[in-house]
């Protein structure tokens, strides 16, 4: 059973994928994501580097309607959560679906191809979330957890795990996106 704290944080998932804001994930929400994230990365609709991120993408809706239980097409706050719940019990297959996720991430946000994104990726990144500048150099310095200037992927999967399974408001991984007021 989950922590309210940790339904928490996964409300702000859920939030920062409904990108039309209606209350539900539906594939209307990902083709938004899809051009936000193209025009946070300078990405034009019909480049190799666009459709690259449309397929990337595409590929997580596929995984998020499989937690539409009503067979509607499309996910609610209480699916979403039931599902994460489900998959957040085993553990090892959550953290390695996570490492191949965060791998696809780093395709895309690490612009200079060094396996580590700077602050000013991170802002690129947050931009593409909706989130401002200022959230993203807030988050920078705790998810830089070892303050050599850059978030290496092992960091960033420490960040993850913190994220979906710890309950330390105040740890380095609750910063990967802004909680919702409680």
């Amino acid at each position: 059973m989950l922590s309210e704290f940790r339904r928490r944080k996964l409300s702000a998932g859920f939030r920062e994928l409904d990108v039309n804001g209606d209350g539900y994930l539906g594939r209307a929400d990902i083709e938004l994501l899809i051009e936000n994230h193209g025009a946070a990365y300078g990405y034009s609709a019909g480049t190799p580097e666009y459709e690259e991120l449309a397929h990337r993408t595409m590929a997580v809706w596929d995984q998020l309607k499989q937690l539409d239980s009503d067979d509607d097409g499309l996910v609610t706050l209480d699916e979403y959560v039931a599902g994460f719940e489900k998959f957040l019990s085993d553990h090892d297959a959550f953290m390695d679906s996570m490492s191949a996720l965060v791998d696809a991430f780093y395709s895309v946000a690490d612009r200079n191809k060094d396996g580590r994104i700077t602050e000013d990726e991170l802002i690129i990144h947050f931009r593409a979330w909706n989130h401002s500048e200022e959230q993203a150099r807030e988050a920078f310095p705790r998810l830089d957890r070892n303050g050599n200037g850059a978030i290496s992927k092992e960091e960033w999967m420490a960040n993850l795990h913190e994220y979906y399974f710890g309950e330390d408001p105040e740890a380095p991984g609750t910063w990967l996106a802004p909680l919702p007021a409680e």
